[in-house]
């Protein structure tokens, strides 16, 4: 029996809308996600689009290699929410503003070969080596940043500390200067809401401020690095080639604003949402504070709780069977990741912190082809920064009422997170 015969347009649709556009349920989403992973894990919404939010069906989604990401690949003409057709390309190219234009080279948009290719060039230079060797750095920059923090009654913490710390360590691995953190971390915010399926018109104006900014700033060190190579991130994807095969200007701006992005974004949400979710249990903020074992499983189940990365969306290339229903070439999916990761069918107790849970299959970092490839540096950086925050200010704890989330679908954190000494 179809879901709206079981239980109602007037029951469907509110959740649905709920699911996309609710204030209320980016506060608290975790409710409305268990209630359309119950009701249906593969629900086709009365909007055109297609929400996944069942694990198995994500995870099989992810892995699919003909579920594409390529936006512009597509006719989204029958979906019913003008703001989707104009993010997805379908408005005149010249109403494209700099973010809209940028899109078709960022690598998180592109299908095999392209995304192949790309992949391919970025991963040479992106090795683990150069995010091994960032460890004493991300140590001395954690410190750095805790040592004010311990004589002050109250302080917000991304401001002071979730925000700064993978910006710092970006322009270290990038090889930009460290007083250029505090532009990636404004410009990472902004950048971020481009990457939501509804983004306001205000919203996209702020991710083409933040794509001409990074541009222009980012030109010189481009030149330089062309003239005199360093040991550097930015050195090598300049200088990356396989087989004659170079990144575009064009795919290089992308790749760097993509690193921007999913190196700071993805670990200062992470700091914040894990800040909150210990605060309701703390007798797992003690030992993830100080039992060192736990600083591996504890950032996995973490991540697997409050996600940084909510959303992410696929194409499928011809049509797919996926739990019970057949999903057309062409349409638009929606993967509820952080729904997924709360499916009882695969996580025991899904709402609760286990922080020694293993094995544990979360997709806080999707999986496929397109695993985000700064998944290795963000979960370096919380296991060094999360426990030793815990450590320094171990009295302090969440100031209630907690403030707005941001207004982001895809990216779930606060601009601001306060903790006080008690």
């Amino acid at each position: 029996m179809d879901l709206r015969d079981r239980l109602g347009a007037v029951a469907v649709t509110p959740a649905v809308v709920a699911f996309v556009a609710s204030s209320r349920a980016r506060e608290r989403p975790h409710r409305a996600y268990a209630a359309l992973r119950r009701l249906d894990p593969v629900h086709r919404s009365p909007f055109g689009f297609w929400v996944v939010t069942g694990h198995a069906e994500a995870s099989a989604v992810l892995r699919d290699p003909t579920m594409g990401t390529d936006e512009h690949a597509h006719d989204v003409s029958h979906l019913h929410i003008g703001p989707v057709s104009r993010l997805l390309g379908r408005s005149d190219q010249s109403e494209k503003g700099p973010f809209l234009t940028l899109a078709p080279d960022l690598m998180l948009f592109r299908d095999p070969p392209e995304h192949t290719r790309l992949r391919r060039l970025v991963s040479r230079a992106f090795t683990p080596r150069r995010v091994a060797v960032l460890g004493e750095a991300i140590e001395g920059l954690t410190a750095e940043l805790l040592a004010p923090l311990a004589g002050r009654r109250r302080f917000d913490v991304m401001d002071a500390f979730a925000y700064p710390l993978p910006a710092r360590v970006i322009c270290e691995l990038v090889g930009l200067p460290p007083t250029d953190h505090e532009l990636i971390a404004s410009h990472g915010r902004d950048l971020a809401v481009g990457l939501d399926p509804l983004p306001s018109a205000d919203e996209l104006a702020r991710a083409d401020r933040a794509v001409v900014a990074l541009r222009e700033h980012l030109a010189e060190p481009i030149r330089s690095r062309r003239e005199r190579p360093r040991d550097d991130l930015l050195s090598d994807l300049v200088a990356v080639a396989e087989d004659g095969d170079r990144l575009t200007a064009d795919e290089l701006i992308a790749t760097l604003v993509l690193i921007l992005i999913a190196g700071h974004e993805t670990t200062a949400n992470l700091i914040g949402n894990a800040l909150v979710a210990l605060d309701d249990e703390p007798a797992a903020r003690t030992a993830l504070a100080h039992d060192p074992t736990l600083a591996e499983t504890g950032v996995e189940e973490l991540l697997r709780l409050d996600p940084p990365v909510q959303i992410t969306q696929r194409f499928p290339g011809q049509a797919v069977e996926l739990g019970g229903h057949t999903i057309p070439a062409g349409s638009f999916v929606i993967l509820g990741l952080a729904a997924a990761n709360r499916d009882p069918a695969v996580f025991a107790d899904p709402d609760r912190i286990d922080l020694a849970r293993a094995p544990n299959p979360h997709l806080a970092f999707g999986a496929g082809a397109h695993h985000c490839v700064g998944a290795a540096l963000a979960r370096l950086e919380a296991r060094i920064a999360l426990p030793a925050l815990l450590r320094a200010v171990p009295d302090a704890r969440v100031v209630r009422p907690l403030p707005r989330r941001r207004s982001n679908l895809t990216i779930r954190g606060f601009r601001h997170l306060w903790l006080e000494r008690r």
